[in-house]
């Protein structure tokens, strides 16, 4: 895709993402992990960034964006979600990190980055941070299922 096309979608998958955050709040317990603040982070292929942050309190979307940030780029870096990265790292499959770019203290851990890709193969890592894992998950594979040519890797 050109960077006016990736623009463009990763614009439409923010915009999709943000109908889809008001019925997330109607969980106590999503809505109460923090505190209603919630942040969207998007890298494409080619290292530029989109986001989003949601909320009001900057304290708290301090610490999301970081959350969104730390999981994005591991996805970024390994092409697989959170969470399904640990297991190869730490499971029977001993994948080494490094060879990501990555130290075992950067790992997440955490559900809620995903791998996504446009109709020509170009990839994007998508990552959100505020609600459940479970939660985050949920809202970036329905949004993507609403924007024409993106699909969940």
């Amino acid at each position: 895709m050109t960077p006016s096309e990736i623009t463009a979608v990763a614009t439409q998958l923010i915009g999709e993402i943000e109908k889809l955050i008001p019925a997330a709040m109607q969980n106590p317990e999503d809505r109460d992990n923090s505190q209603g603040n919630v942040t969207l982070m998007i890298i494409a292929e080619d290292g530029r960034i989109f986001g989003r942050m949601f909320g009001t309190d900057n304290r708290v979307r301090r610490g999301t964006s970081r959350i969104a940030w730390q999981k994005a780029t591991q996805v970024w870096m390994t092409a697989q979600a959170t969470g399904q990265f640990e297991k190869q790292v730490y499971g029977g499959a001993q994948v080494d990190p490094g060879q990501f770019g990555l130290q075992h203290p950067d790992l997440i851990g955490w559900d809620g980055g995903l791998p996504v890709i446009a109709g020509d193969g170009s990839k994007l890592a998508v990552a959100m941070s505020g609600f459940s894992g479970k939660t985050d998950c949920n809202i970036i594979r329905n949004a993507v299922a609403r924007v024409p040519g993106l699909r969940m890797a």
